[in-house]
């Protein structure tokens, strides 16, 4: 199977349309068309529905995404392992972590990466909870994941990181008050959380229902950059990772810690297999630190 045109059938998935696909692929769209018309008849199924708005995949093409993927991605871990005998000297490495994790711990192991092997470039992707992280890995989309424990990594690879501890930032109109709260007390406390399903989000309620009680959600956003600036605009409090919550004192917010302690463990997800020279530099770089 022609692995140009796997590509141009990819660019088609990604840009939802004939027209997106040949922009990202740098190429004519006739060429895109003739393309997946050889890869149609060469797998004897229609790979697309073409309509107005764009082009849809058929169940046939729902069911190459992922080969295709990985095709694709064993052809690049191919060329990184031949680049490797002489040291990653190029090449890029595509992650995706969950946002609350990009600061601490992922953000330091870039770092150190990237300082070892400067010549690879690092793509972050940001999937906004660990069900769409997993499948991103499992599809080809990112080779690395950082990401939460859990039943979303199924059929992933899972290497243990650190259990992150978390706390609850408030306004400063919570300042003189005890520096610790039960969850009694944080299931009382108006809340600024994130959206239902994403990470944090599931902490904190997980850990309400273990006393029985749900949390008081008083604002919900998909914005996370923006829980701070809510919180210190006096919105209510949030739950953060301690490097966050510690950087969130810096701008006037109080923080406390929960009693029991709240954590969840950080795990790196990747697919079965032999990683890419990258990847398993990558991976070294967050474990032997």
């Amino acid at each position: 199977m022609d692995l140009r045109r796997l590509g141009m059938f990819l660019a088609v998935v990604d840009h939802g349309s004939f027209t997106g696909g040949a922009r990202a692929a740098h190429v004519a769209q006739p060429a895109v068309s003739v393309a997946i018309r050889e890869l149609e008849a060469e797998l004897g199924a229609a790979l697309f529905v073409r309509a107005r708005s764009g082009a849809a995949l058929t169940p046939a093409g729902e069911a190459l995404v992922a080969p295709a993927r990985q095709a694709l991605r064993d052809i690049d871990t191919a060329a990184a392992a031949v680049a490797a005998v002489t040291g990653l000297m190029g090449g890029r490495l595509d992650i995706a972590s969950l946002a609350t994790l990009a600061a601490d711990p992922v953000a330091p192991i870039i770092g150190r990466f990237r300082s070892d092997h400067p010549g690879v470039t690092v793509r972050l992707a940001a999937p906004s909870d660990p069900g769409e992280l997993a499948e991103s890995v499992r599809a080809g989309q990112a080779e690395i994941g950082i990401t939460e424990h859990g039943s979303a990594n199924q059929r992933l690879n899972e290497v243990a990181l650190l259990d992150q501890d978390l706390m609850v930032v408030s306004p400063q109109a919570a300042a003189g008050r005890t520096g610790v709260m039960t969850l009694r007390a944080l299931a009382d406390e108006p809340l600024v959380l994130t959206e239902p399903g994403s990470s944090l989000r599931v902490v904190v309620e997980r850990a309400l229902e273990s006393i029985g009680r749900t949390p008081t959600c008083v604002v919900e956003t998909e914005q996370r950059e923006a829980l701070v600036p809510l919180v210190l605009a006096g919105a209510g409090s949030t739950v953060l990772p301690a490097l966050l919550a510690s950087n969130a004192t810096l701008l006037g917010a109080v923080v406390r810690t929960i009693r029991p302690q709240l954590r969840r463990r950080v795990v790196i997800v990747h697919r079965a297999g032999p990683l890419a020279p990258a990847a398993r530099a990558f991976l070294d770089a967050a474990t032997l630190h």
